[in-house]
């Protein structure tokens, strides 16, 4: 069926990504609280659609050695998941479409709820896949809210086919570990976009294997790469090169603390990643012991909806920006906070 194509027909369906800085961040806890707030405002009006990269967490909570709760939906709200999570469920759904092998890795089905129930979310968990199941969905529930309970390693969730803007759940811990990937993940809202001219050059010059693009002021190429850039030596051999005249580098791969330790001296170097996430792992507080000289722009805007908080710890400060919602999951009652206008165009 994929040879055959699919027509992407022009919609208003709107895809958010859920997206925690740790594991047991509240992201599910932050999924549900949306889905109730689209439900009501929307009040059956237009479709809700709920899905996951692979399972909705696992079984048992990794930390407090307890089972999960499952996903509770109301009746008409549409969802995707495994076969095999509806074996209990016979007649409590009516199937919108399914997903089949060898297209897809495993059976999964879009079905509509019958009655309120509770469910285990999961959906495909490769680019190609989830690319392929919007357009799918598109077809079926042109007019929807699809949501995507997502990860922060599944980088093709910031690409904006996939993603039209995100929720941010964040875990402020005393953990040292959990609350620097708080703080990172934080840092990334405040990259600013890159130049107008650079996007538009990008947008033609890149291809589905680009993994980096090293270029000068005029948009000349001298290295156009296929291997992941950490790795890449001849990479690496083009930016020692060109060290001493003012170039770009885009990247398609994560700023690794490797190449985030190689690229700190490059002064006259933008660099270009190709969304938020590839910034994500870079440990903020290891620039102290080595500055980093380079620009860092984003190809793509991170467009976030609200940042919802699991406060474990004192609230030390957060470089939160000022203009994007917060709420403390735990602690603010949340169904007091109005939503309504947040998911209007």
């Amino acid at each position: 069926m994929r040879k055959q194509g699919l027509k992407d027909t022009e919609t208003t369906m709107q895809t958010f990504s859920f997206i925690g800085s740790d594991k047991n961040a509240g992201k599910t806890t932050a999924l549900k609280f949306v889905y109730k707030g689209l439900w009501e405002e929307t009040k059956g009006e237009r479709p809700i659609c709920l899905t996951s990269l692979g399972i909705n967490g696992e079984d048992v909570d990794t930390y407090e050695n307890r089972p999960k709760p499952l996903i509770f939906i109301k009746r008409d709200t549409c969802f995707i998941t495994a076969s095999e999570h509806l074996e209990k469920l016979a007649g409590m759904y009516e199937v919108l479409h399914n997903f089949t092998p060898p297209d897809f890795r495993k059976l999964y089905v879009m079905a509509r709820s019958l009655s309120d129930i509770k469910i285990i979310l999961e959906g495909p968990n490769s680019k190609e896949d989830i690319f392929w199941m919007k357009k799918i969905i598109k077809s079926v529930l042109p007019e929807s809210y699809l949501l995507i309970d997502g990860s922060i390693d599944r980088q093709f969730l910031a690409h904006p086919a996939i993603s039209d803007a995100f929720y941010f759940a964040v875990l402020v811990s005393s953990r040292k570990e959990q609350l620097a990937k708080a703080r990172d993940l934080l840092l990334t809202l405040s990259i600013p976009v890159c130049h107008r001219k650079d996007k538009i050059f990008l947008r033609s010059a890149l291809k589905e294997y680009t993994k980096s693009l090293f270029f000068d002021e005029k948009h000349q190429v001298s290295y156009h790469g296929r291997q992941i850039p950490f790795l890449d030596v001849e990479l690496k051999n083009i930016c020692l090169k060109f060290r001493d005249r003012y170039s770009s580098l885009y990247l398609n791969g994560a700023l690794t603390k490797s190449l985030f330790t190689f690229l700190a001296p490059f002064d006259k170097l933008n660099i270009i990643l190709d969304n938020f996430t590839l910034y994500h792992n870079v440990a903020v507080q290891y620039a102290d012991e080595k500055p980093f000289r380079p620009n860092i722009f984003l190809l793509y805007p991170v467009k976030v909806k609200r940042i919802f908080l699991k406060q474990e710890a004192a609230l030390n400060f957060l470089p939160v920006p000022e203009k994007i919602p917060v709420c403390n999951l735990f602690r603010e009652n949340i169904d007091e906070i109005g939503i309504g206008k947040e998911y209007r165009s």
